[in-house]
């Protein structure tokens, strides 16, 4: 019985020493922070906008809340609803009810749970999102003209667009680069091609392009050099069967830097050899070798098609690279497109492939501001599945790991353009991006089997910050 008296009395010394313990920490808190945040929302959206700044805020404090609009359908800031995140025993006035006009600012009246009073200024600014997107035109082959509705590639150099309507073997007048104004898509001129089997039409950074031939049958890679649309071409490398070019070599071509002043490097892929990629570098127009360099990307199975864009200049520059190995029996998924960002040492950036569709057509990496966003050509499974250019914000390239649920998903996936149909057996999709200050046009390619479904379209990117 002792025992038992004991441990109760224990028992009750031990609640009563934490009790007085709580009663010593309570008289140490302070409550006299206030006003912690403030938030708009727009009647029928169910996101809040929280403030430029968290609080706690000082007595005379403003206090501003950015508020999306658009040059479309600008929000009205008379119909707002509010709403404060207050320290505990803190109340506010005015009281925060139903629909509240922000075209004013908004004088309130904070206390806090120790008694001090505090004036605060709200203050609504509509503001432009940091991107917004807008469809300019879409033009079919039939309108514009192209014949070979199989578009094989496509290039924005100044306020052109060019676009790639080969033929194989054929060297015909109706067969060559057709060129068109870049604004409006109407037709300028068309460009002979330089020689027979050419694929691609690419531009460099100083508005140059290239036109190259693609190593079918044994004709080998060749790249033609043009100064200007109305220039002649110059063969600037001639990468021969015989001197090892893999079969298919030049289906996809990429450039970047001056072809004609100072480095340039072009890259080139092919299929399904050995998963490697070929890039020669250029000093003033001229190739330091015609053999090329060779990056072995390992980590993949072998790719059906490719392409690769080199990050920068740098001698250890980042490779954005994204590659498909398309199964005709894949019922699953599993096997595809995917987009990764790789370094000299293979340190591999891959992205989620829920945030794109099974083939990626091509894609173009381009800089805002010292911001990396990626607009991609993107299909489904099937030839006849529908197409979408896609944007994303890569500045940082871990973030291409976000999925549709993660938490700041919408500053990564930007934008999806309406779905265009068409049959594309041959796999073909070209995009290239016109960046003009802070304005972006954005060209991508249909290439299918019929004059109506093909063509050119055209999106506008404006980044508002």
């Amino acid at each position: 019985m002792k025992t038992s008296i004991k441990y109760i009395f224990i028992a009750f010394l031990a609640v009563t020493l934490a009790a007085c313990q709580k009663i010593e920490l309570r008289k140490d808190n302070k409550f006299d922070k206030g006003l912690l945040d403030f938030m708009l929302s727009i009647p029928g959206q169910s996101t809040e906008y929280k403030a430029r700044t968290t609080g706690p805020y000082n007595d005379g404090d403003t206090v501003y809340v950015e508020v999306p609009t658009t040059e479309e359908e600008p929000v009205d800031l008379s119909q707002l609803r509010a709403s404060a995140s207050l320290q505990n025993n803190a109340h506010i006035q005015p009281a925060l009810t139903g629909i509240m006009d922000f075209t004013k600012p908004l004088d309130v009246t904070v206390t806090d749970g120790d008694g001090n009073v505090k004036r605060h200024v709200i203050k609504a600014v509509a503001v432009l999102p940091r991107t917004t997107f807008k469809k300019l035109w879409f033009n079919t082959a039939e309108k514009i003209g192209v014949l070979r509705t199989n578009i094989s590639g496509l290039a924005v150099v100044k306020n052109h667009i060019l676009v790639a309507d080969f033929s194989g073997g054929s060297m015909a007048a109706d067969v060559g680069v057709r060129v068109y104004n870049a604004d409006n898509g109407s037709f300028v001129k068309i460009i002979a091609p330089p020689t027979t089997y050419c694929m691609q039409v690419v531009a460099d950074d100083a508005d140059h392009f290239i036109v190259n031939r693609y190593n079918i049958y044994s004709a080998g890679l060749m790249l033609y050099y043009y100064e200007d649309i109305d220039s002649q071409p110059k063969l600037i490398l001639n990468y021969t069967a015989a001197a090892g070019a893999p079969k298919e070599i030049g289906r996809k071509v990429s450039v970047i830097g001056n072809l004609k002043e100072g480095k340039a490097f072009v890259y080139a892929t092919a299929p399904a050899v050995d998963n490697q990629i070929y890039y020669w570098e250029f000093e003033n127009g001229v190739a330091k070798s015609t053999t090329p360099t060779v990056i072995r990307y390992a980590g993949a199975d072998p790719w059906t098609f490719a392409t690769v864009q080199r990050k920068s200049l740098d001698t250890n520059s980042d490779h954005y690279l994204t590659y498909c190995n398309y199964l005709g029996t894949d019922p699953n998924r599993e096997k595809g497109s995917r987009f990764v960002q790789f370094s000299p040492t293979m340190d591999v950036k891959t992205m989620a492939t829920s945030n794109h569709y099974y083939k990626i057509m091509d894609f173009e990496v381009f800089t805002i501001d010292g911001n990396k966003f990626m607009a991609m050509l993107t299909q489904g499974y099937f030839a006849w599945d529908a197409t979408h250019i896609k944007v994303y914000d890569i500045t940082d390239p871990n973030k291409m790991a976000l999925v549709a649920e993660s938490g700041g998903y919408r500053d990564f996936m930007l934008f999806e353009s309406d779905a265009y149909g068409g049959t594309n057996y041959n796999r073909y999709g070209d995009l290239d991006v016109r960046v003009i200050g802070k304005d972006i046009t954005i060209f991508a390619t249909m290439a299918t089997d019929n004059k109506t479904t093909a063509g050119v379209m055209a999106y506008q990117m404006r980044y508002n910050r």
